[in-house]
């Protein structure tokens, strides 16, 4: 109450002050207080900080300079001695290195669920999905606003002048003759009138009936705000396939390093031993040149796994949110889920949880209440209006009060036919959204036929990469023993550890395309992680793939991380 009173003294005084200028200096004050008011506009800077995003952490190099800052030597030559003498350092028993959050701190290794949980909440384009549901929250808040009377006032202030003068025309039963000003009407003559006024007025509508527009309108708006958030969860697990994808990708290419390392290791033997062979005369120069060759190409394949697993870091560190530039660290894996779900049950899984088909229904949904609105333009539209109007004149002082409420009935008979082309639009967006679904429906279905395939795949390439790894290690102690012998060539033992590579490779492979098939079927079936309904360790999914313990009853496979590493006997 003490506001409200302190106002309308406010308000008062405004008014005095205003009566008691002339009107075109009360018009002056009033342009000079909108054009402080209204037309002032500070240009809006957005205090961003993308830079940080961009730049490394504080502390951590974007990438090593070492030997590569200088222009490499383009002439071919021989394997320098000295790159025996400074070898690449292993790396694979070192401690993984520790992660950096987006603010440059250090934290542990991540698992799977841990690095899609992170996701969540530092992922910025989950954010714009987010952003998206409050607009659409906007919007039917919006096309409730029909429903409800809409109030406005006006205050006008100005001033006038009227000087009637002449013969007039003469008027029974009037003293004075009046003067004609159409088309408001007729004036005594003489009259001079130089006044001042204000005018107040108070507006009130209320739509009571127009047979379906609005309601047409606010349930398509209901359905945007549902179709947003179909879409923001979908989001949510687009980001948690794109960082399970991720994931695997960093530990299919930290497989691949560590594969490369110990190429290069076997290589430096071979070489070591060829160099003694040769200084018994066992073998020729030229086998000696081979393995210099051949620990040339092992190093720069390593060169090449240590730039595909830095690529692989920061997609991950992408995918989660975190600065591109900084390290990941990642927990192995041990555990796979295993594959006991029939192609027929993941599609009536996808068809119970996959997003994009509700999102299809409510588009037809949303396009039949757009036929419904279209139709409702043919009917009368029923409004009742309210206005009070309060005159004051200065000189002389009067005063008019005008009070009106009616209700009124419109109804357009004929607008050159744009009714009926929006009729006829919003019956082909119902056609268009119901092939759309169709088309959405189809596509489900292969992207789940194509995942469950990979999958299926994918498992057996694991069964069958096993024993080859186990089959070529054995070959390659074999022949490098009787290399020792003098018995094998320097081309067995390169054809044999070639052929070590090629399946420690295929099976690392195989086992991380499986992975990354059931993260994909997943997907597929919409059964990623949401916030609603997160991955939680222990569960028998394919983002909980770091467990370390059988559990009886769950067809899991063991991934034997370390068997396809372990270096055959020499």
């Amino acid at each position: 109450m003490p506001a409200q009173s302190a106002c309308l003294s406010g308000a008062n005084r405004l008014r005095r002050a205003l009566r008691s200028l002339s009107p075109a200096a009360a018009l002056g004050c009033l342009l000079a207080l909108a054009a402080a008011g209204g037309c002032r506009h500070d240009r809006v800077v957005y205090e961003d900080g993308l830079a940080a995003h961009v730049l490394p952490p504080p502390g951590v190099a974007a990438a090593p300079a070492g030997d590569a800052a200088g222009p490499p030597e383009m002439t071919p030559s021989r394997l320098p001695e000295a790159a025996k003498a400074n070898p690449p350092a292993p790396t694979g028993d070192a401690a993984p290195p520790a992660t950096l959050t987006a603010d440059g701190a250090a934290c542990q290794a991540m698992s799977l669920s841990e690095a899609i949980a992170t996701a969540f909440r530092l992922q910025p384009r989950l954010r714009v999905y987010l952003e998206g549901v409050e607009q659409a929250r906007g919007g039917q808040q919006t096309a409730f606003a029909p429903f409800l009377p809409s109030a406005g006032v006006g205050y006008h202030v100005g001033g006038f002048n009227l000087n009637a003068g002449g013969e007039g025309l003469p008027v029974s039963g009037s003293p004075l003759p009046v003067a004609f000003l159409p088309p408001s009407g007729v004036v005594p003559i003489p009259l001079n009138i130089d006044s001042s006024y204000e005018l107040a007025e108070l507006r009130l509508q209320w739509i009571l009936a127009d047979f379906g527009r609005r309601l047409g309108r606010y349930r398509q708006a209901e359905i945007a705000v549902d179709v947003a958030q179909l879409q923001t969860e979908r989001a949510y697990q687009t980001t948690a396939d794109e960082v399970a994808t991720a994931y695997y990708q960093v530990l299919r290419t930290a497989a691949l390093r560590r594969i490369a390392e110990e190429a290069v290791r076997r290589a430096e033997d071979d070489l070591e031993l060829a160099r003694k062979l040769q200084k018994g005369d066992v073998i020729l120069r030229e086998n000696v040149l081979r393995n210099e060759v051949e620990l040339a190409k092992a190093r720069h394949e390593l060169d090449a796994a240590e730039a595909a697993a830095g690529v692989a870091g920061s997609a991950l560190n992408l995918a989660i949110g975190l600065n591109v530039s900084a390290p990941p660290a990642v927990a192995d894996v041990a555990r796979a889920p295993g594959l006991d779900r029939s192609l027929a049950d993941c599609l009536q899984t996808a068809v119970d949880r996959r997003r994009e088909l509700r999102v299809a229904r409510a588009g037809v949904e949303a396009a039949q209440e757009g036929v419904r609105a279209a139709r409702a333009d043919f009917a009368p539209l029923v409004v009742a209006e309210g206005n009070v109007t309060d005159f004051q004149q200065a000189s002389p002082r009067d005063h008019a009060d005008i009070a009106l409420a009616k209700i009124s009935l419109a109804w357009g008979l004929f607008e050159g036919g744009k009714r009926v082309g929006e009729l006829r639009a919003a019956a082909a967006k119902v056609g268009s959204a119901a092939a759309e679904a169709e088309s959405v429906a189809d596509l489900i279905a292969f992207q789940v036929n194509e995942a469950y395939r990979l999958a299926v795949a994918a498992r057996k390439g694991i069964d069958q990469a096993r024993p080859a790894v186990d089959q070529a290690a054995e070959a390659y102690r074999l022949v490098r023993s009787r290399y020792k012998e003098g018995e094998a060539t320097p081309s067995d033992v390169i054809d044999a550890d070639t052929a070590l590579v090629r399946a420690q490779q295929s099976y690392f492979n195989s086992v991380y395309d499986y992975l990354t098939a059931l993260a994909r079927l997943d997907y597929a079936m919409g059964t990623s992680p949401t916030p609603d309904s997160p991955p939680a360790d222990g569960a028998c999914t394919t983002q909980c793939t770091t467990t370390t313990h059988q559990e009886p009853g769950h067809d899991r496979t063991d991934l034997g991380a370390r068997d396809g590493l372990t270096a055959p006997d020499r």
